[in-house]
């Protein structure tokens, strides 16, 4: 098969390797879609360290063409996606839906080979069918909509919940395509991107800016508190204080960007004062 290999970082090249055969518990699909991710070029800069070579690609779709027991035959022919995470499911962790902690833990498209080939290998438990209505395209985005969901859920959102959503690229769009879901109203964005914003605002944002100091007026216009809940997913430490800020007393933090392992000065009194609950919201799994 071809697959595109990342050798080293900055170093790419397509090359011809053997198509992967299944064990047993396992299934390979023919790709049909796979995204990219940004997550992807911080694989070839070498920012993401891992070992090399590497074929990465972890937003995809594809048809089963062939699993590893006569157990799993039931799941050939069929349009699927997958939870890229591979764990033990037998340890503490695992047990307790902490897949991350799992010693065992590696995921399709970092430590295993990813979509960037013709075919891939994943576990039949991670695998998700994809409905008819649902095109091969819109089935590789379920990975990143995944994290909206998972943040719509920790964040409680439900009916009538008022949001700020910073930065509006995937995360923040399919964060706000989850709180709409969810009975989210009143939702503000913020971005840099005009297009972005325009999507936003399409997809039901009560207004998408693109100044910081407009996104505050509106926020004090239609939420006289503070919102329920404000997602930063912009990644940027500068505005982990502008999201405390929007948040009403008691209401909810959500860090859903990565930064670059940057830093930046923190108030904790600005959270503990306010009864605000700060969440972590990386690496979220199960929502495929």
């Amino acid at each position: 098969m071809k697959a595109l290999q990342i050798k080293q970082p900055d170093v790419k090249a397509l090359c011809a390797l053997p198509d992967p055969e299944p064990e047993e518990g396992w299934a390979r699909i023919k790709v049909k879609a796979a995204g990219i991710c940004r997550t992807d070029f911080e694989l070839l800069s070498g920012t993401i360290a891992e070992h090399y070579p590497l074929t990465p690609g972890h937003e995809w779709s594809g048809v089963v063409d062939k699993v590893g027991s006569s157990a799993d035959k039931g799941w050939l022919g069929r349009r699927v996606t997958a939870n890229n995470e591979v764990t033990c499911l037998k340890c503490h962790y695992c047990r307790r839906g902490q897949w991350r902690s799992c010693s065992q833990f590696r995921q399709i498209g970092f430590q295993l080979p990813g979509a960037y080939a013709e075919y891939l290998l994943a576990p039949v438990y991670n695998l998700c069918e994809l409905s008819e209505s649902v095109s091969f395209e819109q089935g590789a985005l379920l990975e990143p909509l995944g994290v909206g969901l998972a943040i719509a859920e920790m964040a409680g959102a439900r009916l009538g919940t008022t949001a700020v959503i910073l930065g509006v690229g995937p995360i923040g769009l399919s964060c706000l395509a989850a709180f709409k879901a969810a009975g989210a109203r009143r939702i503000l964005c913020l971005d840099r991107q005009p297009h972005r914003l325009a999507l936003a605002k399409s997809w039901g944002a009560l207004a998408a800016v693109e100044d910081l100091q407009e996104l505050q007026r509106l926020s004090e216009q239609f939420y006289a508190h503070g919102a329920d809940v404000v997602v930063d997913a912009t990644g940027s430490p500068e505005m982990l204080q502008v999201a405390i800020s929007l948040v009403r007393f008691g209401g909810a933090c959500v860090l859903a960007g990565f930064d670059g392992n940057r830093t930046t000065p923190f108030r904790p009194d600005s959270i503990h004062v306010r009864n605000i609950r700060l969440f972590g919201a990386g690496n979220n799994s199960g929502y495929t």
